[in-house]
């Protein structure tokens, strides 16, 4: 005899479950279909945007039927304003009672009529400085569709379909500006006035440098002179700078390049022969995830002729520390292309032994269930951890141990990671001696304190 063996749980929970949804579904008034009215306007030009102005939807529900108008649910999708010729556009209603979600789609029709020309309606500037960069701002076109069978309409440069191609702000006299518009074009003319010098006429607020450092522009000002006489201040930027080079000691000339037309100024970088730490930093000794401290820094320059300068400490660049690296750095000070190096300390306040207490299950002791509390050893090398404590499987006391590594995101925080459990955890120090720590076998978490 064949005996057959039925999983009473999942597949009484799933008849039961698919009998409440049949109920639910037979009291509820779900949307079965949608009628449309069209909108107002159905035949658009190239590139306008679907009107649904005048669009009516007529919603039938299993039980009743309303209208609605406007788009506000709607789902409106199949229009594409740059593809001339007819076009079907769905609409989509959702629609909840209780539970129970429906939804009805039903489709019009549109007609996108192509470009036929475009004229330019308005330009706005036509005029500009050799060197000024475009401005359409003010640009518009009349834009006519083919047939006349859409009233034409203005077009500005706001428009992403509107590409405008031919402008030259580095070359002086009349150029020609064509714009396109759906593989229509029309065009204009402007004219660029040239440009006769550039000047400067605001020297930086900084000109001394120690080498090695980049040039601050701060406080600079370069005018331009035009045909026309006028004159006005041009845009520069570290791209229209050359001539300097910061590794080199001494008086230099920064060249100073715009629209074809050039002007210097000077500027002086000062090298050390070499630099020394006179004075360390206050703070040498740190724990993972600390922030470097220069307070107490001094570092002096050696001039050529020996003679010594106490360099600022905005100027140094500080590099070689890694905060989450335990051990020895060597931090490296440079300044005017010559360098001093000093080192500071990195202890991992995660490191050593430490013990705490978890419940490792229950058992009946004197007819009596109860709390089998375990020791939990847990000891930090270097990026390594191994936990030891005793697991409660079957009534009988389990020896257990895990291992893995540990990665400090700071000084008071690390993820665990299992090599023979599958798991991660977290720990947070909360002082030198206490410990909060969260991982696999751990249901909860437990408290573990350091050991001398």
């Amino acid at each position: 005899m064949k005996t057959i063996t039925k999983r009473c749980g999942l597949a009484a929970f799933g008849t039961l479950l698919g009998a409440l949804l049949l109920t639910l579904l037979a009291g509820c008034n779900t949307l079965e279909s949608i009628d449309i009215r069209p909108p107002n306007k159905t035949i658009l030009g190239q590139g306008q945007e679907l009107d649904t102005s005048g669009l009516m939807i007529t919603a039938n529900y299993k039980k009743n039927s309303e209208t609605v108008s406007g788009t506000g649910g709607l789902q409106i999708s199949g229009y594409d304003k740059s593809r001339p010729g007819v076009q079907t556009v769905t609409v989509t209603m959702h629609a909840q009672d209780g539970l129970v979600n429906s939804e009805a789609s039903n489709t019009f029709t549109v007609t996108v009529i192509p470009v036929e020309n475009i004229s330019i309606s308005q330009v706005g500037t036509t005029s500009f400085k050799q060197g000024d960069a475009a401005n359409w701002g003010a640009l518009s076109i009349r834009v006519s569709f083919a047939n006349n069978a859409v009233p034409p309409e203005i077009v500005t440069s706001k428009n992403g379909a509107l590409a405008i191609g031919g402008y030259d702000k580095d070359k002086a006299g009349e150029q020609r500006i064509t714009v396109n518009y759906y593989r229509k074009q029309a065009s204009f003319n402007v004219t660029v006035m040239g440009l006769e010098s550039i000047a400067v006429t605001s020297l930086p607020l900084k000109t001394e440098y120690y080498t090695g450092e980049e040039l601050d522009l701060s406080g600079l000002a370069v005018q331009g002179l035009w045909s026309d006489g006028s004159r006005a201040n041009v845009n520069i930027t570290k791209d229209n700078l050359s001539g300097y080079d910061i590794t080199r000691g001494g008086k230099q000339d920064v060249l100073v390049s715009y629209s074809g037309k050039t002007t210097s100024f000077p500027v002086t970088y000062l090298a050390f022969e070499a630099v020394s730490i006179d004075r360390l930093p206050t703070k040498t000794a740190y724990e993972l995830g600390e922030d470097l401290d220069m307070a107490g820094l001094r570092v002096l320059g050696t001039w050529p002729g020996h003679s010594l300068a106490i360099v600022n400490n905005s100027r140094l660049r500080i590099t070689g520390y890694d905060p989450l690296r335990a051990g020895e750095q060597r931090i490296t000070v440079t300044v005017g292309g010559q360098s001093d190096i000093f080192i500071v300390h990195v202890t991992n306040p995660f490191e050593g032994l430490w013990r705490g207490e978890w419940k490792a299950g229950r058992t009946r002791i004197d007819d009596k269930m109860q709390d089998v509390i375990m020791l939990v050893t847990l000891r930090l090398e270097g990026s390594a951890w191994t936990l030891r404590t005793k697991e409660l499987v079957g009534g009988e006391l389990e020896e257990v141990e895990l291992r893995g590594v540990y990665i400090p995101d700071s000084n008071t925080h690390a993820k665990f990671e299992c090599d023979d459990y599958q798991g991660r955890g977290d720990i947070n120090r909360d002082s030198s001696r206490v410990m909060r720590l969260k991982i696999g076998l751990i249901g909860g978490e437990i408290t573990l304190d350091r050991m001398r």
